[in-house]
């Protein structure tokens, strides 16, 4: 099937400079950098300074409900255009749906039958509609649907497709249906009503959420409908310097002082910081306050002033006890020590560590693929083995993005493929056992923490054969 060519993301700081103004925007994404700068920009374009303060309200309670917010959203601004009311992480739209989709059809309509209201329940619940919305074929319901059997597309059959087209009438035969009173006094069902109704001239809202977020959720389309949707995501490698995103946002920046970066300063900047936006924004003021006058920045000056990332020092212990070195696997842990890590958190990174490449591993082995070559460039793994792995394999690995190695910058997974040789999998199964019971004992025992740390690292060193395995 030949696929849409994708709509570039609006640039809503041009937009309001244009003065095209929505009365609502919601802001997400991995990128928080990118969110908060856009919000920044956002902000300057809406208020004038004189009034500011006046006019401007953040909500951050976790606690807060729409309610709460519509207030503020309707006050009149003082003395100036607009008020702006920003909200932080509102809890409606994090909603975790832990369970592939696939999977909750399929068992919904395996209990069709023996279990209707179950059955409709859980999808009602996916579909993030009330029973009342299926039952009226409300346009909620109609979107929600819609959307959910396009992403799933040729994963169904044709007895669950139509399953789900006629889940209106499965509805209105159920016996509790009729006796049930709609409920809209919820937050997502006050919101949709404010959404749907005549929005105020003279307040914008604007949600920022951390992380992705599913646009199936009936408040992002209704959003989308009224106003602006965009969703920050890590700046990928482009297939060459030139056509990197990321390459052209430093060097714009660095413009912005009158100087420029080569470009094999660049790749160590991006190697350094593993891409992380905030990071690198933070080494660029670094670097241009250290160079002064020089104009044009080298791969010295980026060593100067950009440390390497916890990551690398982490995969330098690991690649240490993969070696079974125990002289520098101790050495690399008191380093990472040095640099001011609480103990739990470096035990926490080396069991992420290990998790990832037992992930690594199991997706080497149901792929057939071969030992990562060494000195295969960064690019050429993003393109050719990152990215086809992440849509190929993406379902069999946890949805969480915290836990899933394809869902994390590439060059961590770039760092993990190259060293699978070094653990089978029983070692890495061990290894993540024994870091969670020093996660225990970090926690509960009286004890001396680098101490308990530097056996961990000892015994894993010294873990099963003691030897490495052969490669995958």
């Amino acid at each position: 099937m030949k696929q849409k060519p994708a709509t570039p993301p609006p640039n809503i700081p041009r937009e309001i400079q244009d003065n095209k103004v929505f009365p609502v925007y919601l802001l997400c994404g991995e990128e928080s950098f990118l969110i908060e700068g856009t919000l920044k920009q956002m902000l300057d374009h809406l208020l004038v300074p004189e009034t500011r303060d006046f006019n401007l309200t953040f909500l951050e309670d976790a606690s807060i409900t729409i309610r709460e917010i519509l207030t503020q959203v309707d006050l009149y601004p003082v003395m100036a255009e607009r008020r702006v009311v920003v909200v932080r992480d509102a809890p409606f739209f994090k909603v975790q749906q832990r369970t592939a989709p696939i999977t909750i059809v399929r068992n919904a309509f395996k209990i069709e039958t023996t279990h209707p209201q179950k059955s409709i329940s859980t999808l009602a619940k996916l579909l993030e509609v009330s029973l009342h919305q299926i039952a009226e074929n409300h346009f909620n319901y109609v979107n929600a649907v819609n959307s959910l059997i396009d992403e799933l597309n040729t994963k169904l059959t044709d007895e669950e497709r139509g399953f789900l087209e006629r889940l209106p009438q499965i509805v209105q035969q159920l016996d509790t249906y009729a006796t049930t009173e709609p409920d809209d006094t919820g937050d997502v069902a006050v919101l949709l009503n404010w959404l749907q109704g005549d929005l105020p001239k003279h307040s914008v809202l604007i949600f920022t959420v951390q992380g992705p977020l599913n646009e199936r959720n009936q408040v992002v389309k209704a959003i989308e409908t009224v106003g602006r949707y965009r969703s920050f995501d890590p700046v990928e490698p482009g297939p060459s310097l030139n056509r990197d995103p990321l390459y052209k946002k430093v060097s714009d920046k660095f413009a912005e002082y009158g100087k420029q970066i080569t470009p094999r300063a660049f790749s160590l900047l991006r190697t350094r910081t593993g891409g992380d936006m905030h990071t690198i924004a933070e080494a660029i003021n670094k670097i241009v306050s250290f160079v002064g006058d020089k104009r044009q920045v080298d791969e010295q000056d980026v060593r100067n002033m950009v440390t390497r990332n916890t990551f690398d020092s982490i995969f330098d212990l690991t690649d240490a006890i993969g070696k079974r070195s125990v002289g520098q696997a101790v050495k690399s842990l008191h380093e990472v020590l040095a640099s001011d890590q609480e103990p739990i958190w470096v035990n926490a990174a080396i069991t992420r560590h290990f998790r990832f490449a037992l992930q690594a591993k199991l997706i080497a082995d149901r792929k057939g693929l071969r030992p990562l070559r060494s000195r295969m460039p960064f690019a050429e793994f993003t393109k050719n083995i990152f990215q086809p792995l992440a849509g190929e394999v993406g379902d069999i690995l946890p949805k969480s993005a915290t836990h899933n190695i394809l869902k994390q910058n590439p060059y961590v997974a770039y760092k993990i493929f190259q060293t699978l040789h070094a653990f089978t999998m029983d070692e890495l199964v061990d290894a993540i056992e024994k870091t969670l019971v020093v996660d225990t004992e970090l926690k509960t025992r009286d004890a001396d923490d680098a101490c308990v740390l530097e056996q961990l690292v000892c015994e894993l060193c010294a873990s099963s054969t003691g030897r490495r395995s052969a490669p995958v």
